[in-house]
């Protein structure tokens, strides 16, 4: 049996942590080629230039519940960003290019521009694909419900880096994986 999935554990984690509201009219960039969120990369000390760094220097969570983003994080490094693709109001980029990423994007789409996944956990109307990078320390998530992309996750030390998760996703691969050569920087 898997653990709760990431909007579950969002809400539980928001109800026993310190958070504050992102205004949606904040339009942040999520760059996933640099993984960064403005100009913060997932793992590094808070850029003061990013609108949310005030917020997260006093809690532990910033949301934004009508621009559909969730950020986090810990000892003031960011820790990871959580999209809601039905209610994003920001933008993604690779290598500085716009990327459209939708609800309407197709998973060959995904595989176009990341390559191939470290995993891929499919389940029901369910498919989620792992990006690992830096050896598992940074993940990157995209999942599809009923073949639409409704959320995508990038994280610090995320779901696979933990051995019981790997166990419960069915993982058979060797960790932590070796960085390839993949388009991330």
């Amino acid at each position: 049996m898997k653990t709760l999935p990431i909007v579950i554990f969002s809400i539980i984690t928001m109800a026993s942590a310190s958070f504050a509201e992102l205004s949606p009219k904040h339009r942040l960039n999520i760059d996933l080629s640099t993984l960064q969120v403005g100009n913060t990369p997932i793992g590094q000390p808070l850029s003061e230039l990013d609108v949310f760094s005030a917020g997260l220097k006093k809690h532990e969570i910033v949301y934004s519940k009508n621009g559909g983003v969730e950020i986090g994080a810990k000892e003031d490094l960011l820790d990871y960003v959580f999209v809601t693709m039905s209610k994003f109001q920001g933008t993604f980029s690779m290598d500085g290019i716009p990327l459209a990423l939708t609800q309407q994007t197709k998973e060959n789409e995904i595989l176009n521009s990341f390559g191939d996944p470290y995993w891929v956990d499919e389940e029901d109307n369910e498919k989620i694909y792992f990006y690992e990078y830096r050896e598992g320390t940074i993940e990157l998530q995209f999942e599809f419900v009923d073949d639409s992309l409704s959320f995508v996750t990038m994280s610090l030390n995320g779901v696979l880096s933990d051995d019981t998760q790997r166990k419960l996703y069915g993982v058979t691969k060797k960790w932590p994986p070796v960085d390839d050569g993949k388009k991330i920087e």
